[in-house]
């Protein structure tokens, strides 16, 4: 933990947490525990828990981390600039003008390449595991944004006319009360009920958020726009909570980056929380080195791998000996429970550094870096939900991280978080 670690033994999650109600009539005792149930594994390992949504924001992009993240989406949508990192994870490198003829010779080269791979794999059968990882990672890369959004001030015009010319809806929203992250948001939540509705009915052309708008230039080029101006749900036709309506959302960003829009972003995963014309799922941050999400109410109970010390030891050893090794797990030991909306009392179980109704807040103390000690930990609070972040697994090492060139940096630094 932080500095301000309470002092305590190891414990596991064999002691369950208890959240318990009373009733007011002294005669009778109402017991009532709420459980919300987290398998955030799930998520890397491609068997998630509810479907789910990616966002893509003008942030650095760990490209190991999203590998995991993008067979399984059902939606992929770009925040603005979004758009041009998406690209960059794609191919390797920044879009500027007139380069739209470079990439398709990029594309047909790389379409080469993998047919030579295969060839490789039908002689060398030895390499069949790794030439079948690289035609996986070829045909991730391949797939294209359902949708661009945002009021298109960081999306530069190369990339938008690559993704235009291939059929992605590019939805310009000038609404500036609003932020790029915000409309992506909208725009899942109609696209999750559009599918449902068109699910019923049996139909099977791709749903669209926005009927009237349709792939087409921006102004920019003083040629037709989508413009607009009234992509959010409408709340009052649709407040049915029904599972098929379900969409966690997954938003793929860094928070190693410009500290406002870090708290940006943490800001939007608490909002979207409460607010139902945003969100009808959960919610989750996949950045550099973390996933994280906002705590629900009650007993938490947290899935994750268990890790014993000594197997990771010998993962350890086995690297040094070939560079090449991964590592199997999907998070390493460091966790935190982070007091962002103010003072809360926190209890745990699984963790190194077990609590008991610990007061945590800011300017306080803080529960920073404990450790995993079970594959179950149990989280309870008393106040504010508590942000929870766990440390991504060495397999999605940091160290390719997609950022953008200083040119396209400096142009799309006046942005928010999109």
């Amino acid at each position: 933990m932080s500095s301000t670690n309470p002092t305590g033994g190891n414990s596991t999650a064999t002691t369950s947490i208890n959240v318990t109600d009373s009733a007011t009539d002294s005669s009778t005792t109402t017991t009532k525990t709420i459980t919300t149930t987290w398998y955030p594994t799930g998520l890397l390992n491609g068997h998630p828990t509810n479907p789910y949504a990616l966002i893509i924001l003008n942030q650095p992009i760990n490209q190991h981390a999203l590998d995991a993240v993008i067979d399984g989406a059902a939606a992929l949508v770009c925040a603005d600039g979004g758009a041009d990192r998406f690209f960059r994870y794609q191919f390797g490198y920044d879009l500027v003008d007139g380069e739209i003829d470079n990439v398709n010779q990029a594309e047909n080269q790389a379409q080469r390449q993998q047919q030579q791979q295969q060839h490789r794999s039908n002689i060398q059968t030895k390499n069949d595991n790794d030439s079948r990882n690289r035609r996986h990672r070829h045909q991730q890369r391949q797939r294209l944004p359902d949708a661009i959004i945002g009021d298109l001030d960081s999306l530069s015009p190369a990339v938008e006319e690559y993704y235009r010319g291939r059929g992605v809806t590019v939805a310009r929203d000038p609404d500036q009360y609003a932020t790029d992250f915000t409309k992506c948001l909208k725009w899942i939540r109609k696209w999750t009920e559009l599918k449902q509705d068109m699910s019923s009915t049996s139909s099977t052309s791709k749903p669209n958020p926005n009927p009237k708008a349709s792939p087409s230039p921006d102004t920019r080029t003083n040629t037709n726009t989508n413009t607009n101006t009234n992509t959010s749900p409408n709340t009052n036709t649709n407040t049915n909570t029904n599972t098929n309506n379900i969409m966690d959302v997954v938003v793929v960003g860094g928070l190693g980056g410009r500290v406002d829009q870090a708290f940006s972003q943490i800001h939007h995963l608490y909002m979207a929380e409460t607010n139902t014309a945003l969100l009808q799922g959960r919610i989750y941050l996949l950045s550099e080195q973390s996933l994280s999400f906002v705590l629900g109410n009650g007993v938490n109970v947290i899935h994750v791998e268990e890790e014993q010390q000594e197997q990771q030891e010998q993962q350890e050893q086995q690297q040094k000996e070939n560079q090449k090794h991964k590592q199997n797990y999907y998070f390493e030991e460091n966790i935190g429970i982070i007091p962002v909306l103010g003072p809360t009392l926190i209890t745990t179980r699984g963790l190194e550094w077990d609590v008991e109704k610990w007061p945590t807040q800011f300017g306080g103390q803080v529960s920073t870096s404990n450790h995993i000690r079970s594959p179950e930990i149990q989280i309870a609070f008393e106040g504010p939900r508590p942000l929870f972040t766990l440390e991504l697994g060495r397999r999605f090492a940091a160290n390719t991280i997609i950022t953008t060139t200083a040119a396209s940096s400096s142009s799309s630094s006046s942005s928010e978080e999109e």
